[in-house]
């Protein structure tokens, strides 16, 4: 019931500040599926689904849709900077941001990873919690690397340039952006 909210919240959050359905499409693909490898290194560690490593994967959502992200924003900024293809985006963008993607893997594995070798009985819960963060953000890079370029180059169009209709949801978006950038200043 909580991961269904959680990634219900992510996915509406990252629709308000992505401004884009399509790109908003990307994330909600490119989540599960880190989750569900998250899974199958569970089951290769012989970890269960219990209260631990389910407070994990609520957890995991907000932190593995961030590389989904990255790469997603990369290709709108390549994309609109240089008035490309998507496909051809997402190829100058992999290129670049892919040590980026890499570095935000291994920073936040390193967090999680030296709790995997707590002792004791504390130890046995945060063992099962730290593998499953580490496994769902290692997979959330590879994810990101592969998965999410290809959707983008599939999913993606270039509406840079274009009007576009006047929707409510528009209106409400370019209002939101107009108040979050007045107080982000």
């Amino acid at each position: 019931h909580t991961l269904l909210e959680a990634f219900i919240l992510v996915a509406l959050v990252v629709f308000i500040f992505l401004g884009d359905l399509r790109s908003t499409l990307i994330p909600i693909i490119a989540v599960p599926v880190s989750l569900i490898g998250a899974f199958i290194f569970m089951q290769t560690f012989g970890l269960t689904i219990n209260l631990i490593t389910l407070f994990a994967l609520v957890l995991a959502i907000g932190i593995v849709v961030d590389d989904a992200i990255v790469v997603v924003e990369a290709v709108h900024a390549k994309m609109e900077e240089e008035n490309l293809s998507p496909f051809l985006a997402v190829k100058k963008v992999v290129g670049e941001i892919s040590g980026a993607v890499i570095a935000i893997t291994l920073i936040m594995t390193a967090v999680f990873v030296p709790i995997a070798f707590m002792t004791g009985p504390v130890g046995v819960f945060y063992r099962q919690f730290a593998i499953t963060m580490a496994s769902s953000i290692v997979l959330s890079g590879i994810v990101a690397l592969t998965l999410t370029p290809v959707l983008c180059a599939m999913i993606l169009k270039n509406n840079h340039g274009k009007t576009k209709k006047r929707t409510p949801v528009s209106i409400f978006l370019d209002w939101f952006n107009k108040v979050f950038e007045k107080s982000t200043l």
